[in-house]
């Protein structure tokens, strides 16, 4: 286990572009001691407010507290969110040159409301209107100067089904990718059941991975390796996306990985002692897999990697990032 910190090592020599559906998370902290006279509501009293990269723009997040350098494609508003979003971006070393920003749609924005620590209530503001062609063609140019300038290694692609990623958009970001020699990773979001070879790596949830293999869902019977459900879909994926490398995070049960068809399924079970927040654990785990694999691990342990890191963010509430520092104790002392 320790010889996962010389994985660590190397990330601050790597370089990773993400693109995807940008948001900016807000959380409303508060008390609610009474219910509302006007409705049966709880009344909350504002304690503190704040607001972190979300969506893609956490992964990059994710990336650059894991000392990683990351270059950031995306659409957002002309407002004051989106404003807010690039400031955020900014402060925390990304680049940003490869955002682009269009006043007909507003930066996608979710706020959380939390009461005692609970979350009581969700406002979402967003446009899902897919990109235009002019603004794919100047996305695409922005990665390949970034690829060119920045010595960019590999790209992630972050789907939340806001309208950044369609169809062709991958297919030519994986053209240029092959280009260039670098991989390429995908979140991806059951409404975009794109089937697109060239992946280096996919990481949905179970749920997602049941929907994008059309097939029922069934709940964990907390064997992976003997859940024949989650293998059938998982091997349903692999042979209608083909990508190199398939994992599955399944919550309190861990994570599983497909690979070649050759090979068998490997179970990592879960590192998390406590939950207290699920929100943004998927962009840690891409984060740190795809770091994992570019500094050299094998697809195992990259997972494996990926999986401690998991576990210390949904220990933390709201849509956290993992510390390099954090994740490298718990590597060394477990």
């Amino acid at each position: 286990m320790n010889n996962y910190s010389q994985y660590l090592e190397q990330f601050s020599h790597l370089s990773v572009a993400v693109i995807g559906d940008l948001m900016i998370d807000r959380y409303i902290f508060g008390q609610a001691t009474r219910i509302s006279p006007e409705a049966p509501v709880p009344i909350v009293l504002v304690q503190k407010e704040n607001a972190v990269p979300g969506g893609a723009a956490n992964v990059a997040r994710n990336i650059l507290s894991l000392h990683g350098n990351v270059t950031v494609f995306g659409r957002i508003g002309v407002d004051n969110s989106g404003k807010h979003l690039q400031d955020l971006l900014r402060t925390a070393g990304a680049k940003i040159d490869g955002i682009i920003t269009r006043s007909e749609f507003p930066t996608t924005e979710k706020t959380r409301l939390l009461a005692d620590n609970q979350q009581i209530a969700r406002i979402d503001r967003e446009n899902t209107h897919v990109l235009s062609e002019k603004t794919q063609e100047l996305l695409l140019q922005k990665l390949e100067n970034a690829i060119e300038n920045h010595k960019i290694q590999a790209i992630i692609l972050e789907d939340y089904a806001k309208g950044c990623l369609t169809f062709s958009f991958i297919q030519e970001i994986i053209k240029i990718a092959e280009k260039h020699h670098i991989f390429v990773t995908l979140d991806p979001h059951p409404a975009n059941n794109f089937q697109i070879p060239g992946l280096h790596l996919m990481t949905p949830n179970r749920k997602e991975a049941f929907a994008l293999a059309n097939v029922p869902y069934s709940p964990g019977i907390n064997r992976p390796l003997q859940d024949n459900a989650l293998l059938k879909t998982g091997a349903i994926i692999m042979q209608t996306w083909q990508p190199k490398n398939l994992l599955v995070t399944l919550g309190d049960e861990g994570m599983i990985l497909f690979r070649a068809k050759d090979l068998h399924p490997l179970h990592i079970p879960t590192q998390a002692q406590q939950v207290f927040d699920v929100s943004g654990a998927g962009d840690t785990v891409m984060a740190t897999m795809t770091l994992a694999l570019l500094a050299g691990a094998n697809p195992f342990d990259a997972a494996a990697i990926a999986n401690h890191a998991a576990g210390i963010v949904i220990g933390q509430i709201g849509t956290a990032a993992i510390s390099y520092q954090t994740l490298l104790d718990k590597i060394q002392n477990k």
